[in-house]
């Protein structure tokens, strides 16, 4: 039997680095090849000429035509919202493979551009996949973001007991952070405006690697839910804490509830003030959460749910 290979279409360099953790996938173990295209730029050399060409939708439509023909993929599995122009649809469209289209942000009716040439809509927040049919989009799925355990995982490192939080500033997040009757820990570029006593503040931005040693060193992260681009979705540090040993302490949102035992796995508040009662008396587990996202909720999981669902 020929290997599956899967062509992943994204963006390069991305906040979620959804890209890069798809790709991350490929081990040489893997019963699967993976290749990327990234539709900002692939190398240096595409990144300069998109910004000389007159045309450079055009230009993009043609590469991937290329990389299509050369790597002849079973699967394209396009990760996060692209609304496509008229030259990338021709490409698809030519494509007699399967494609799948992974989406984590509001959409509108520029998604139907696509509708006739995507085989399946994933959708990280599962109240969008109301919002899909009533676009008449009927060929979807609720599939959650994951986590990469190349990079977040479990040490035996002693866990500090004050709540971490990384993440950039913005005035919910700043209103929501005042109003927790504790200390914190709190890196991301432009928390300086913050004044919050006997915490820590480190108002700059750090790698993700720095991010998962953050986690590995801390028993309590916050997870504050972006309600910009979801409405009762989970983001990727509802996976990404848990899978250090952490005890996630999220905001709560209605999709937890297909993952987590909410009440025994982490800690859930509608109201900030509830968190000084709620982590002085926690007697949760981190190793139950830790090893429900190990066995279920990585990136290679997830792509297996599609490759199924596709089959």
């Amino acid at each position: 039997m020929s290997e599956y290979k899967i062509l992943v279409i994204g963006k390069r360099g991305g906040i979620l680095q959804w890209y890069e953790n798809l790709l991350a996938i490929q081990k040489p173990d893997s019963p699967f090849q993976i290749q990327g295209f990234a539709l900002n730029h692939n190398n240096s050399t595409e990144r300069f000429l998109k910004k000389v060409l007159p045309n450079k939708d055009r230009y993009t439509a043609n590469l991937l035509k290329k990389k299509i023909h050369q790597f002849q993929p079973d699967l394209i599995l396009i990760a996060d919202l692209f609304y496509f122009n008229e030259f990338l649809l021709k490409v698809f469209s030519e494509y007699s493979g399967k494609i799948a289209h992974w989406i984590g942000d509001f959409f509108d009716h520029r998604l139907l551009r696509s509708k006739d040439i995507i085989d399946l809509y994933c959708f990280t927040d599962s109240s969008f996949l109301d919002d899909a049919a009533k676009l008449g989009l009927t060929q979807t799925t609720y599939l959650p973001l994951a986590y990469n355990p190349d990079i977040f995982f479990h040490s035996t490192t002693e866990k500090n007991d004050r709540l971490l939080f990384v993440g950039a500033w913005s005035p919910d997040r700043q209103h929501l952070l005042e109003q927790i009757p504790l200390p914190m820990t709190i890196y991301g570029k432009g928390w300086d405006k913050l004044n919050k006593a006997d915490s820590t503040i480190h108002p700059q931005n750090i790698s993700l690697l720095e991010v998962a040693d953050l986690y590995r060193q801390h028993r309590y992260v916050l997870n504050v839910i972006n309600k910009t681009n979801i409405r009762q979705g989970m983001n990727m540090r509802c996976f990404e804490a848990p899978a250090c040993g952490c005890i996630l302490v999220s905001e709560y949102v209605k999709d937890l509830e297909f993952v987590f035992d909410v009440q025994n796995e982490i800690i859930c508040f509608t109201e900030p003030s509830e968190l000084q009662n709620k982590l002085n008396n926690s007697v949760i587990n981190p190793l139950d959460a830790m090893n429900k996202v190990q066995q279920s909720h990585t990136y290679k999981n997830r792509l297996a749910t599609i490759i199924e669902l596709l089959s």
